[in-house]
């Protein structure tokens, strides 16, 4: 749970908060970093899952991992530095937000869906190419590609809510 309101309130009159409103385009600019971060990392994501749930079977499990796990850390890092920048501007009532703790509470989720993905990992040996993969991986595939566009569906809605 998120610590109370008022004590969010030091973070929104930081001098980081206030640089980022003084600054006519740099609260853009963040916004817009945010959203190509998401790009990255949805994107990556994306293609990943799409191969676990048996799209593109030629190509192996492992080197697509390898090519594409550094793509989706960079961008896991570019949103969620850039989303913390975000949510220092307005902590007080981002911190209340039904729709920013579900996107919070949504993300953890992801991250134990991957750490579920990578238990199942130590076997792709056996299912890296040419063949179908286990069920549970194929569950974890659709579970993340849900999971992330809830994660997007909140980020849009907490400008409405």
């Amino acid at each position: 749970m998120l610590l109370a309101v008022s004590s969010w309130l030091w973070l929104e009159q930081s001098v980081l908060s206030h640089t980022i409103r003084q600054w006519l385009w740099l609260y853009p600019a963040i916004e817009s970093l945010h959203l190509l971060g998401l790009a990255l990392l949805f994107g990556s994501i994306v293609m990943f899952d799409l191969r676990l749930l048996g799209f593109s079977r030629q190509l192996w499990i492992t080197d697509m991992a390898w090519h594409l796990l550094p793509w989706a850390y960079l961008g896991f890092a570019i949103a969620a530095v850039t989303g913390f920048l975000l949510f220092a501007v307005d902590a007080n009532q981002l911190a209340t937000n039904p729709a920013f703790r579900l996107k919070l509470l949504l993300i953890t989720a992801t991250g134990i869906n991957a750490a579920l993905f990578h238990f199942h990992y130590r076997s792709v040996r056996l299912w890296n190419r040419g063949v179908v993969t286990p069920w549970t991986v194929r569950a974890i595939a659709v579970v993340s590609l849900l999971l992330w566009v809830a994660v997007i569906i909140c980020g849009r809605l907490i400008a409405y809510i």
